[in-house]
């Protein structure tokens, strides 16, 4: 079974395994936009949240995965690193409560995670990550009904997101052109080694360095990768924030923890989702970066 100390632990791990291989994540991103920074985004989101587990208390499995949840959001680095803080609040919802979390209670806290990201996401897409943590938590809850260990679940659930990740360029015809697989899954696939790896020697998916793909900037509509965190003093619908945010970009995302919504969207107004936002509660922690910048400058 899972405790609170082990689960810390893991995302340390996950925190160093997803930092060494960023660059290669970086070179296939071409989805869902080319900006080349799904893998620093990842190790971001990681890094910062396992930084922060130094202040963490001592407590069960579900009190320190409430805590990552939070610590995950705020820390949350582009549309992969928000969606891997969904499927992680999902995770930690479904846990709540818990002093130790066994294969039954992990699968179905995996599969939790995977409906928390879904139904945050405007227009979910296959072939991304979403399809890597709907399969690893099917798996998983399939192992867990047939007996396995919490470890041996977790193992499953690895191995079917390795499998889901070579499956996402028949899914996505972008993938496909280019010849990669979806960067974010390749992310997550990393972050679930890298979580399953720091207790046990097992084979690790080797860092496969692709050659760089050539994308134009032109293919970006929406050239504002902008994040904020809004401190919410008031009731909103979530479902509405997120609606107006589709309204003026793309990949909008809106999540909340402890009063603290977490919001992504890719724009060319962004002083439209900071106006919007600025009737909800104060914002901090504002992020505006110009993608078709990034995508000149990445190297490729």
């Amino acid at each position: 079974m899972i405790n609170g100390k082990t689960l810390k632990k893991a995302i340390v791990s996950a925190s160093v395994y997803i930092g060494r291989h960023a660059e290669e994540i970086n070179s296939i991103n071409v989805f869902p936009v080319p900006d080349g920074d799904t893998g620093t985004n990842l190790a971001l989101t990681l890094s910062g949240c396992a930084k922060s587990l130094r202040n963490c208390p001592e407590g069960g499995a579900g009190a320190v995965a409430d805590y990552i949840a939070g610590e995950l959001l705020k820390c949350a680095r582009g549309n992969s690193g928000v969606i891997f803080s969904l499927i992680f609040k999902g995770f930690a919802q479904s846990v709540d409560g818990l002093d130790y979390i066994d294969s039954v209670s992990l699968a179905k806290a995996l599969d939790a995670g995977c409906n928390e990201a879904y139904a945050a996401i405007e227009k979910p897409v296959e072939g991304t990550m979403l399809t890597v943590i709907r399969l690893a938590a099917s798996k998983a809850l399939s192992a867990a009904k047939n007996g396995k260990s919490a470890k041996d679940t977790f193992a499953a659930a690895v191995s079917a997101a390795r499998a889901s990740l070579k499956s996402t360029p028949e899914l996505l015809p972008l993938l496909k052109k280019h010849g990669v697989v979806d960067a974010g899954g390749r992310g997550l696939v990393c972050i679930m080694e890298g979580m399953l790896n720091f207790s046990e020697n097992v084979s690790i998916l080797s860092s496969q360095r692709k050659n760089t793909v050539s994308l134009s900037e032109n293919e970006i509509e929406f050239a504002y990768c902008t994040e904020f965190l809004i401190n919410c003093s008031k009731n909103i619908d979530i479902k509405e924030f997120r609606s107006f945010l589709s309204e003026i970009g793309d990949c909008p995302a809106a999540a909340e923890h402890s009063g603290i919504i977490k919001v992504h969207v890719h724009t060319n107004r962004p002083d439209k989702a900071l106006e919007k936002a600025l009737g909800i509660g104060e914002l901090s922690s504002i992020k505006i970066d110009n993608m078709r910048y990034q995508s000149q400058n990445t190297g490729r």
